[in-house]
C-alpha cells in the first residue's frame, strides 16, 4: 500500500514538473530569446548611428574648406557680369604690373539683338581686348597679374607695340626698358548665368 502511495506521489510530481515546464520554463525561455534578439538589433542600431555621427564629424570638418573653395569659385565665376569688379580687377593688375590701361573694350556679342539668345550650356564669356601702354616686362608682368586676381581670365594673345628707336649704343637697354605705346591683351573673363551648371549659381 505504502509502494503504491509512493508510486502516485512520484507520478503526481512528476505530472506538476511537466505542468511546471509547459506553463513557465518554456514561455520565460522564449521571452529571454526574444530579449536577446532584440538586445543584437538594438546594438546593430548603436553600431550604425556610431557610424554616421563620425561621417557627420568629418563632413563638419570638411565644411570650412567646402566653403572656402565656394567662394573662391564665386569670386572667379561669379553670378552675372559684375563689369565694376571686372574692372576693378584689370585696374590693380595694371597698378601691380606698373603698365598703364589706356582702354578696355569688348566686341559686340555674335547673338547680340537676337530674338532668342543662345542657349548656354556652362558659363558666359565676356571677351575683352586692353589697350596698355608700358615696356615689354610691365606687359608681361600684367599678363602674369592677371592670372593671380580673383576673377578668372584667360588671355588668348598680347602683342607688343615696337619701342620707338635709339642710339645704337642703347639698343640693347632700350629694348627691354623703353615704353611701348599701342601694346595690345586680348583675354576673356567669365560669369555664371541661371541656365549655367555652375555650382555657385
Amino acid at each position: 500500500m505504502t509502494r503504491r502511495i509512493l508510486i502516485g506521489a512520484a507520478l503526481v510530481l512528476v505530472v506538476v514538473m511537466v505542468g511546471w515546464f509547459e506553463g513557465f520554463s518554456q514561455p520565460e525561455s522564449h521571452h529571454i530569446a526574444n530579449l536577446q534578439q532584440q538586445e543584437q538589433v538594438a546594438a546593430g542600431k548603436v553600431t550604425q548611428l556610431d557610424a554616421q555621427y563620425s561621417t557627420l564629424i568629418r563632413s563638419e570638418k570638411q565644411l570650412p574648406a567646402e566653403r572656402a573653395a565656394l567662394a573662391k569659385l564665386s569670386a572667379a565665376v561669379p553670378n552675372g557680369p559684375e563689369l565694376d569688379n571686372l574692372v576693378k580687377s584689370l585696374w590693380a593688375a595694371g597698378d601691380a604690373s606698373g603698365a598703364q590701361l589706356v582702354d578696355i573694350s569688348s566686341p559686340q556679342p555674335a547673338d547680340f539683338g537676337a530674338a532668342t539668345p543662345a542657349t548656354l550650356s556652362g558659363p558666359a564669356e565676356i571677351n575683352l581686348t586692353v589697350s596698355v601702354n608700358g615696356t615689354p616686362a610691365q606687359v608681361e608682368s600684367l599678363v602674369n597679374h592677371l592670372d593671380s586676381q580673383p576673377r578668372l581670365f584667360v588671355v588668348d594673345s598680347f602683342s607688343l607695340q615696337n619701342p620707338a628707336p635709339s642710339s645704337p649704343s642703347g639698343a640693347a637697354k632700350t629694348n627691354s626698358t623703353a615704353t611701348g605705346a599701342g601694346s595690345s591683351v586680348t583675354l576673356r573673363a567669365f560669369y555664371a548665368m541661371a541656365s549655367s551648371d555652375n555650382p555657385a549659381s
